[in-house]
């Protein structure tokens, strides 16, 4: 079986194989984590930066994303999904947020994913994000899944279950084309929800994933928050800049200990950002079927 967007996945644990049977779907998988970062040390980082090169203004927003990208590039599992109960690696990285033109009930939303080559680093990541902000900000009606949407609401709804039907279909085969992936937004490596843009402070919410799609995690962001921090008799020894991020995400798709792992290395990212200044170590493409026997071969005789 082929896919236009992934690769099949060979190389797992044989107890992981099974998991696609007993838990057919992203709602029976669901795992949820929040943790805290100390974006101190980040946030003066980017004022550094700003301050010695005005021909672009870094934002933490996209520190953050680029974080998760490297993330992403440097721990390969994090970039799969599970369809027709085999395991994927996605041909791309990419990824997928919304955004507001104006803070009120009825300006309009843009959502479209982005797609980034593993090698960028953190100004590449940032210039492609802070683009699209941008042209959307300006025109919000360049929307491929609003556009799609207003095509269908004009046909019958009997034509729209069986269209929307087919698609599913052809998406569980790995036959979608690539316009409508780009159109529905839920084909992507990662959806980022900054709902401290939206003024929720205190926590970050957790989003369930979709059965539609192939997208695997879901990450929430907080408001920037100041915390200060007390002695013993009250009095204030440091302040630091902390925000809270909620991850949704398939557990199916590799084991708990590499999630654990991941957290930590995006954590490090996050808070020591001029690590993204560097190239990354791109990871060896995941074996064919062909390597993948060879593997067990040269396995079985050097057990013998």
């Amino acid at each position: 079986m082929k896919r236009n967007d992934a690769k099949q996945v060979f190389d797992i644990p044989v107890y992981n194989t099974i998991f696609p049977f007993l838990l057919k779907r992203r709602s029976d998988s669901l795992v949820y984590h929040e943790f805290e970062l100390d974006v101190t040390d980040t946030l003066e980082y980017i004022r550094k930066y700003n301050a010695t090169r005005p021909e672009f203004r870094l934002r933490f927003f996209y520190v953050f994303c680029a974080a998760i990208l490297r993330t992403f590039v440097e721990r390969p599992e994090l970039n799969r999904f599970i369809a027709a109960k085999r395991y994927w690696q996605r041909n791309e990285l990419s990824m997928n947020f919304v955004v507001k033109e104006k803070m009120t009930d009825d300006a309009p939303e843009t959502s479209n994913p982005l797609y980034f080559k593993p090698e960028m680093t953190l100004l590449e990541y940032a210039k492609i994000i802070d683009d699209y902000i941008e042209r959307s900000k300006e025109n919000s009606e360049d929307n491929s899944t609003d556009s799609l949407i207003k095509i269908l609401m004009h046909i019958p709804y009997w034509v729209i279950s069986s269209f929307i039907g087919l698609m599913g279909l052809m998406d569980k085969r790995g036959h979608l084309p690539q316009f409508i992936r780009d159109a529905d937004g839920l084909h992507t490596s990662v959806f980022i929800s900054n709902l401290g843009s939206i003024g929720i402070e205190g926590s970050s919410p957790h989003h369930h994933l979709y059965e539609w799609g192939t997208t695997s995690m879901f990450i929430t962001i907080g408001a920037l928050e100041r915390v200060r921090e007390f002695n013993d008799e009250g009095k204030v020894v440091s302040c630091k800049n902390k925000v809270k991020v909620g991850i949704t995400v398939d557990e199916r798709i590799t084991s708990g200990f590499y999630f654990v792992k991941s957290i930590k290395y995006f954590q490090d990212l996050v808070e020591n950002p001029k690590l993204l200044e560097e190239r990354p170590v791109i990871p060896p493409a995941v074996l064919t079927k062909k390597e993948y026997r060879r593997k067990l071969k040269e396995q079985k005789k050097a057990s013998k």
